[in-house]
C-alpha cells in the first residue's frame, strides 16, 4: 500500500524541523537571550580568566551561537561583537526550564559516588551550595552530572531540588512578587531578605522569577541580587589560578595602619580606600586585563565583578556589609581564606585588621561578595 504523497511530505518536513531544532547552535541558527546581570561580562575564552571583550548592561539582548560546558558563545544583535558568557548571567528567551532538574547540595561536604550505594567508590566531593544537574533517580539516590567533571550518584537527603534557572537572592524584607511587571499588579507572594529565587527572564526593570516552591511571578530588579554559582569539588585546589592568590600576604603588610575617613593610603585608610589601594597598587595589570576600573566607594565597588555565594568564597574576593538595618552597602574587605577577611575597621580596633565572617557583628551585617 502506498503512502499518500502529502503524508510523506509532511513527515519529511517534520523530521527536517526537528533536526533543525536539535542542531540550531551547530547550524548557526541562534536562540535569543537576555543579560540578567548588572554587568554581563563577555570574555574572549570560555573561562573566568578569559580577557574581557565587553561588559554588557542588564537587559541587553544577545544571540546564542553555541554552548560549551557552563559557557555560551554569544553575539550581540549588531552581528559583530561576540564572546563567551557564563550561564548564570543570561536567561534564554522563552525557556520553560529543562526537563532535567537542578539540585543544590545541602551538606557541608557531599560524596559523589560511582554507584548508587554507600559502598560505592567516591568519585569526588562537593561543598555546600554546589549545583548539579539531576539526570535520573534510583530509589534514594540521584544520578547527577557535574558542570566540570564526571557523572556520579549522590544521596537525595542532601540535595534540594530547585527550578532550573539562574539563582538570585532577595535584598529587602517585604519584597512583592506580582502577577505582572507592574507596581499596581496583584501580589502573589511576599519574600524577605536573603530568600532565594530563580530568574527566568527580565523586562523593563522587572525580573520574571520562580520561587523555591515553584511559584512564578515578577519582582523589581532593585530588590534582587544575582548569584553566580560555580560548582567546585572540595578535593580540588581552592586557590586561584590567577594573580590574586597572594593577596593575603600583600595585604597583611598593612595590618595596624590607622583608619582615617576618606583616605586611601598608604599611611591611613578607610575601608574602601584600603581595597582600592591594594588592588590598584599591586594588581593594576590584573584589573586592566579584565577591563576593570575599580571605583573608590564601597557602594560602587559592590557593583563590579560577578556575585558569588558565601559558601563559594575564594582568596581575593571582596566581601561587603551593610549597617544591619538597611540593605545599603557601607563596608568592604578582602577575603583571605578560612572564613577571614582583612579590612580597615572604624570600630574599637581602628585600623587594618583581620576579622572572621562568623563574628556576630559581621555575620549580621554580611550583604554580598563579588569576584573580580
Amino acid at each position: 500500500m502506498k503512502v499518500p504523497k502529502i503524508r510523506v511530505k509532511l513527515l519529511a518536513t517534520s523530521v527536517v524541523m526537528f533536526m533543525m531544532l536539535l542542531t540550531s547552535f551547530a547550524s548557526g541558527q541562534a536562540n535569543e537571550a537576555t543579560i540578567i546581570a548588572n554587568q554581563g561580562i563577555l570574555r574572549r575564552t570560555a573561562n573566568f580568566e578569559g580577557d574581557v571583550v565587553e561588559t554588557l548592561a542588564l537587559g541587553t539582548q544577545v544571540l546564542l551561537q553555541e554552548k560549551s560546558g557552563d559557557w555560551y558563545r554569544v553575539q550581540l544583535t549588531n552581528g559583530i561583537t561576540e564572546g563567551w558568557m557564563y550561564k548564570d548571567l543570561i536567561a534564554v528567551n522563552g525557556e520553560k526550564g529543562s526537563s532535567l532538574k537542578k539540585g543544590i547540595t545541602t551538606a557541608s561536604t557531599l560524596n559523589v559516588r560511582g554507584t548508587p550505594s554507600l559502598q560505592g567508590s567516591v568519585v569526588t566531593q562537593l561543598s555546600s551550595g554546589s549545583e548539579v544537574t539531576i539526570l535520573s533517580q534510583e530509589e534514594e539516590w540521584y544520578q547527577v552530572q557535574l558542570s566540570q567533571g564526571p557523572k556520579g550518584f549522590v544521596h537525595s537527603d542532601f540535595i534540594e531540588v530547585v527550578p532550573n534557572f539562574p539563582q538570585a537572592q532577595v535584598l529587602e524584607n517585604n519584597s512583592k512578587v506580582r502577577t505582572t511587571a507592574n507596581l499596581q499588579a496583584e501580589t502573589i507572594v511576599t519574600l524577605n531578605k536573603a530568600d532565594i529565587i530563580f530568574i527566568k527572564g527580565y523586562q523593563d526593570g522587572w525580573y520574571n522569577v520562580v520561587t523555591k516552591d515553584f511559584i512564578e511571578g515578577w519582582i523589581s530588579n532593585e530588590v534582587v541580587e544575582l548569584q553566580v554559582n560555580v560548582v567546585r569539588p572540595v578535593n580540588r585546589s581552592g586557590t586561584r589560578s590567577n594573580g590574586l592568590s597572594n593577596i593575603k600576604t600583600v595585604a597583611e603588610k598593612y595590618i595596624g595602619t590607622p583608619y582615617r575617613y576618606a583616605t586611601a593610603g598608604p599611611n591611613s585608610f578607610d575601608c574602601s580606600g584600603f581595597v582600592f589601594y591594594i588592588l590598584n597598587t599591586y594588581y593594576k595589570d590584573y584589573l586592566n586585563e579584565r577591563g576593570i576600573d575599580l571605583p573608590r566607594s564601597s557602594r560602587d565597588q559592590a557593583n563590579v565583578g560577578a556575585s558569588v555565594n558565601k559558601s563559594q568564597l575564594q582568596t581575593g574576593d571582596l566581601v561587603f556589609f551593610n549597617n544591619g538595618t538597611t540593605s545599603t552597602i557601607n563596608h568592604v574587605g578582602i577575603y583571605i581564606g578560612n572564613n577571614q577577611f582583612i579590612h580597615a575597621s572604624s570600630g574599637r580596633s581602628m585600623g587594618v585588621i583581620i576579622s572572621s565572617l562568623d563574628e556576630a557583628n559581621y555575620k549580621r551585617r554580611y550583604a554580598k561578595a563579588t569576584r573580580l
